[in-house]
């Protein structure tokens, strides 16, 4: 007969011989690199691997099916003491939907930043993706914080419903729970589970926007519709990001990272309501109807309507009170993106004014939000914001805004802002509307093919820089756009900027362009380019501070020294001038 201690022991190891065989497969899956690709959220590049970058596979741990694009931004693998790396987290509208993601806020924030911040290398990863919600932002937490962001932006809560996870999304879990939310979400960072994920699920194809196949993401997310006011689904929808942005703010906080977090804002004025609730309809039209002088009377109308909007891809009231009462206890900065759009807004009310659509921002707005996010690191770090000559603005180039144009007009006609109408008479609009811009100019018909074929963004604008049909203007516009494709190229940066330093009528955007080379690389010759415009512009202050720079990195660069030389005689500095051009004449003769 088997004693009680032998039996009890007997029985312990029968139950531990799961877990064992679990944690062992666990082992040797991770050992042979099953399902590494989805559960490794940065990756080194393949071609620098001093460098890392956001891994877009992924995302793919956040849909079935598809996955979003996620902005190219390299930064280094082990951060430089001279970094300042910021990190933004959010929807579409952080990604910067339509637009391509350098014209988005958080790219504004490091032109900014990079213009009152010349000793430090400004490093912005932008985390936008399209139709994600809280549940991101507190499944990415720990590992954003583990890259050491000096700071942390957060604009999202208009996807709590709709989005991946959300409270009436078909992505993700049907129930509420929080709890069994992120739970698979933990699950989804094991080997076995990923590997059982990828046997079972289709191969993911990657959205190059917000549109894609017969129907728009819009069209495929939605499980439950209606949604009323203080429903359950409401509820819940309100609940998890209460719940998932206030872990998210306690762990950026608790590791001293501060997290400057924006109210949303959306398309009020000129954005009917999407559902067919009468009183939201009845009150949008009437505040459409109200003539009165003061600016935004018809404020609470509009904001009611939408509140009471039962299809909702825009948030409610009740997101914004969240973010508000986050920001009161000291633990995040607030920017107040809503009254910064109703401030700037024509009427008082945003419309279509600052947006290109229901809630995404246009290239004004989104300028608008990455001068306040901007100017609320700069507080931050007390430093003061001085006008400048420095870039900050990235005005569209002609395939970035034919290619926003073509996103959007197959956005607004599908649901929801086109009900009821069959998928294939949609997917034949849809045909209909590309074919158009096919037929077009070349940058119409690149966009077409960037939509409907393997074609990426930087070949075609390779392919636009030759095109006969654009002006210099519009081809160095080009050229910008494409450093952010290859920021690490610097010798293709360095041909580039030269090619437009000789025209003066370009300065504008070879400062940008030099900028970015600078920030890249640190390189003495972006520096040296800077002084030289800069001079050119009588921008004297700049000028300085950018030889200054030159010269902390090489004080015997010849075109250090002529710069240094003109620049002291502008000034009225003749002996100083003298200096640098004798050490400029020496060295040209060594050379």
């Amino acid at each position: 007969m088997i004693s009680q201690p032998r039996r009890i022991l007997f029985y312990t190891l029968a139950g531990c011989i799961p877990i064992i065989l679990i944690v062992a497969a666990e082992v040797l899956f991770r050992l042979l690199g099953v399902g590494e690709s989805t559960r490794t959220p940065f990756i080194k590049l393949q071609e620098n691997a001093d460098y890392a970058v956001f891994n877009p596979a992924y995302a793919e741990r956040y849909f079935q099916g598809f996955t979003p694009s996620v902005a190219y931004n390299p930064f280094s693998a082990q951060k430089p003491e001279n970094s300042y790396r910021i990190v933004v987290l959010g929807g579409s509208s952080t990604a910067g939907f339509p637009y391509h993601f350098y014209y988005g806020f958080p790219e504004s924030v490091g032109r900014r930043a990079q213009a009152y911040m010349t000793e430090r290398r400004i490093e912005v990863i932008n985390l936008g993706m399209t139709a994600v919600n809280s549940y991101t932002l507190w499944d990415l937490k720990k590992r954003v914080r583990d890259i050491q962001p000096d700071v942390v932006l957060i604009y999202a809560g208009h996807n709590e419903y709709y989005g991946a996870y959300g409270a009436g999304s078909n992505i993700g879990l049907s129930t509420q729970s929080i709890f069994l939310k992120r739970l698979l979400l933990k699950l989804k960072r094991t080997a076995i589970f990923t590997s059982l994920e990828q046997l079972i699920q289709p191969r993911p194809e990657l959205l190059p926007g917000e549109s894609d196949g017969e129907q728009t993401l819009m069209a495929r997310v939605v499980r439950e519709a209606v949604i009323q006011e203080g429903d359950d689904v409401f509820l819940a929808g309100i609940k998890q990001f209460e719940t998932n942005m206030r872990d998210v703010v306690t762990e950026f906080s608790d590791a001293g990272i501060p997290v400057i977090i924006g109210t949303l804002t959306s398309n009020t004025q000129d954005q009917a309501p999407l559902g067919k609730l009468d009183e939201a309809q009845t009150l949008f039209e009437t505040a459409q109807s109200i003539s009165c002088e003061d600016r935004g009377c018809s404020r609470e109308s509009f904001i009611r309507a939408k509140d009471l909007d039962e299809i909702r891809f825009r948030a409610p009231s009740e997101i914004n009170s969240i973010i508000r009462s986050m920001t009161t206890d000291g633990e995040a900065i607030l920017v107040d993106v809503e009254q910064l759009f109703e401030n700037e807004s024509l009427t008082g009310v945003p419309g279509s004014d600052l947006f290109i659509d229901h809630l995404h921002p246009n290239q004004k707005g989104l300028e608008l939000m990455g001068a306040a996010f901007a100017s609320a690191i700069l507080e931050y770090e007390n430093i003061k914001a001085e006008p400048t000559a420095w870039p900050t603005e990235m005005k569209l180039d002609p395939l970035a805004a034919s290619h926003a144009n073509l996103l959007v007009e197959r956005l607004l006609m599908d649901y929801p802002f086109i009900q009821g109408r069959s998928p294939d008479v949609t997917a034949r609009l849809s045909d209909s509307l590309v074919a158009k811009f096919k037929s077009g100019k070349q940058t119409d018909s690149l966009s077409a093919t960037i939509v409907t074929s393997p074609l990426t963004v930087s070949e075609a604008l390779f392919e636009a820089i030759q095109s006969s049909e654009i002006t210099p203007q519009e081809r160095a516009q080009m050229y910008e756009a494409l450093f952010y494709w290859r920021p690490l190229a610097i010798d293709y940066m360095k041909q580039t900027v030269a090619q437009q330093v000789t025209e003066p009528l370009l300065d504008s955007l070879t400062t940008r362009l030099a900028v970015y080379g600078a920030n890249k690389t640190n390189d003495v010759y972006f520096w040296n380019v800077l002084g030289a415009v800069f001079l050119r512009q009588n921008h004297f202050q700049e000028a300085d501070r950018s030889l200054a720079k030159a010269e902390a990195i090489d004080s015997t660069s010849t075109a250090m020294l002529f710069n240094r030389a003109k620049y002291y005689l502008t000034v009225g500095d003749t002996l100083t001038a003298q200096s640098y051009f004798s050490r400029y004449q020496e060295k040209s003769t060594q050379n």
